[in-house]
């Protein structure tokens, strides 16, 4: 995949980051990490939500991994549970430049869905929003969290978002599962520099964590999921992504299917209005080099 010829896509990402935590999911921070690596792309803002850790906890790992990254001057803003500033902020940019600013929503959807609750014309003006959530090809097949962790944090706000009018597109866990980050790979990284000794220690730490909690789940056994980078890359290089246009919502109420997101293909005669692009395959190879020349470019 070639270097961008254009100008940069502007981004504000939304993030439950929890690198640096112990036993803590990762993918966060490889999300930032290349976000800020990427020549295509422009980091604008980051906010953080609650979701993988507590939001006070997010905010000062992102501020953290930021200085190591070497980007200490870029915006951070706290957002929900414990207030509004991150959906206030949200909404003062995207309003002041309409159609510049790309939502990247990595962690559950809360400040998105405040925000669009505290002015709904966000979703007129926003360029888009790319959001890392929801399981529509397949399904988590664990009764204990029936629906994909983001969504089922806070399926209403997942919902709100969908109800919203926002150009979406959604990439799935069915599609990211399939991007996997290996010992071998965090092995490479340790060899960089700050960032990559971090990662590497995450990255092991991680897959130990998921190698003890998912015995019987093969696919965790000795590596580890790049969820929210491939929705990251996806905002600057859509074509490592098949789309397909769906009708898609989330169970807010159900007894048995909290966050569950039932997606519509439009395949029957008269079929409801699309609301969102979802993710449908992935080309794992393209993905795996361009990620893997971003992180070694970090060290």
């Amino acid at each position: 995949m070639g270097e961008p010829l254009s100008a940069p896509t502007r981004i504000i990402l939304d993030t439950d980051l929890a690198m640096g935590a112990p036993g803590s999911d990762i993918d966060d921070g490889f999300a930032l990490a290349l976000a800020l690596a990427d020549p295509a792309l422009e980091v604008d803002l980051v906010t953080t939500v609650g979701g993988n850790s507590d939001v006070v906890t997010s905010t000062l790992l992102t501020r953290e991994l930021l200085a190591v990254l070497g980007c200490p001057g870029v915006p951070l803003v706290q957002g929900a549970p414990a207030g509004d500033e991150a959906a206030a902020e949200i909404v003062r940019r995207v309003r002041a430049e309409p159609g510049e600013l790309t939502l990247v929503a990595i962690g559950p959807l809360t400040n998105v869905a405040r925000a669009l609750a505290l002015d709904p014309e966000v979703a007129r003006d926003v360029h888009e929003v790319v959001v890392m959530g929801g399981v529509y090809l397949e399904q988590t097949n664990v009764a204990a969290m029936p629906g994909e962790y983001n969504f089922w944090c806070d399926p209403d706000a997942a919902q709100a978002v969908l109800q919203s009018g926002a150009p979406l597109r959604l990439v799935g866990l069915d599609v990211t599962r399939k991007v996997r980050l290996t010992r071998t790979d965090a092995d490479a990284l340790a060899a960089g520099g700050e960032f990559g000794r971090i990662a590497a220690a995450a990255t092991h730490g991680w897959i130990d964590f998921q190698e003890r909690v998912k015995p019987h789940e093969e696919i965790e056994q000795g590596s580890c999921a790049l969820h929210d980078p491939l929705a990251v890359a996806a905002v600057a290089y859509p074509e490592l992504v098949t789309w397909r246009d769906a009708h898609v919502e989330v169970e807010t109420v159900g007894r048995v299917t909290r966050g569950v997101a039932i997606a519509d293909l439009l395949m029957w005669e008269d079929p409801p209005e699309p609301n969102c692009r979802i993710a449908t395959d992935v080309d794992v190879d393209a993905f795996r080099a361009l990620f893997l020349r971003r992180m070694a470019a970090l060290s």
